[in-house]
């Protein structure tokens, strides 16, 4: 089974475009979708969906930064918040030019450059790089509020602003270096093209490629993916189990005159529960893609040049709905459960 096909084709078609739309299925196998019905769940979920949803995602996320900047760096959660919203207005801008590319409006225009065949590094791995970092990124936002409830007289200096600032730049350097493998293996040039007799840019590939995306689809693919799934599933279950046991402990003790706990417990309950939604939108959005990935690793079919191509496209291409719906809604969460969010975003818009 080759890595090149498992992990180049979970981002674009690679098929050859000289074959008809009707050609015959493998006389081994049987696609269950049709190549017709493949190109209309393109067109519609492809470009309008998730075009329509990442455009509104754009605007949402570029309100998201404009909120944080207006409140300051002065704490930690301000500065992760802004890390996530400034990865997924990044990866929201690669979707916009995916959904571009595979509009056949656009590709069936006489173009300098053949839009699907460069979608992939210009469009798919950006915004496969961006959505990693957005996972690990709420990983640690996540784990910050962990410590504020195991650990609340300690996490202030645990968690300062300098360190979220570190951690945060290191999670966009780290997950960029472990996809150069790949820029190694496929390449952009200016490449003369005999069929429409001009120069045009293409993907280019080296002979090393398929080792270099075999490497890059074991640790983007498979290990990180993997990793940060169970990390924020056990960090959201871990938040909502020491939130209930403190919870009733300070509703015990307001019982018993102690305003200021109950207070505080009030205070902690609403941060807790807007990072808690946070992590449950992530887990939902992202178990497509993390099962797909896994799957890949035991079926050798499963694949766009293995036994169900179309069905390979359709379910991937599904996968990519539901990580740009997560990229898209946070402003909701924070309009509905931050007031200090909300103050600032009707002062200013």
């Amino acid at each position: 089974m080759s890595f090149s096909n498992l992990w180049v084709n979970n981002s674009t078609d690679s098929r050859d475009d000289s074959v008809p739309i009707t050609a015959s299925p493998s006389p081994l196998h049987y696609d269950i979708v049709s190549d017709e019905q493949w190109y209309i769940v393109q067109v519609v979920n492809g470009v309008v969906l998730c075009g329509l949803v990442s455009l509104f995602g754009v605007v949402s996320n570029i309100i998201n930064i404009v909120v944080f900047a207006k409140q300051g760096f002065q704490d930690s959660m301000n500065i992760s918040l802004m890390g996530l919203s400034v990865s997924d207005l990044c990866s929201l801008v690669a979707m916009m030019w995916i959904s571009i590319c595979v509009n056949p409006l656009f590709y069936l225009s006489e173009l300098p450059f053949d839009p699907r065949n460069i979608m992939l590094p210009t469009g798919a791995i950006p915004r496969y790089l961006f959505v990693k970092i957005s996972t690990f990124i709420t990983a640690f936002i996540t784990f910050e509020r962990c410590l504020c409830i195991a650990v609340p007289l300690k996490v202030k200096a645990i968690i300062t602003p300098v360190r979220t600032k570190i951690i945060i730049i290191s999670i966009y350097i780290t997950m960029s270096i472990l996809l150069i493998p790949f820029c190694l293996g496929n390449r952009l040039e200016w490449v003369f093209d005999f069929t429409v007799n001009a120069t045009v840019l293409k993907t280019t590939y080296t002979a090393e490629r398929e080792l270099l995306e075999a490497i890059t689809y074991l640790t983007q693919g498979v290990f990180t993916t993997t990793l940060s799934f169970v990390f924020v599933i056990c960090c959201t279950i871990v938040l909502v189990v020491k939130l209930n046991s403190k919870t009733k402990w300070r509703q015990a003790t307001a019982v018993k005159g102690d305003r200021a706990a109950a207070g505080v417990g009030v205070k902690d309950q609403k941060v807790v529960k807007m990072v808690t939604f946070i992590a449950v939108i992530f887990i939902v959005c992202s178990l497509p893609s993390t099962l797909l990935f896994f799957y890949m690793l035991f079926d050798s079919d499963f694949r766009v040049d293995g036994a169900y191509p179309n069905l390979y496209s359709v379910i991937w291409s599904s996968s990519f709905l539901t990580e740009t719906v997560n990229s898209s809604v946070n402003i909701f969460v924070y309009l509905q459960m931050s007031s200090k969010y909300r103050a600032v975003f009707l002062k200013h818009f």
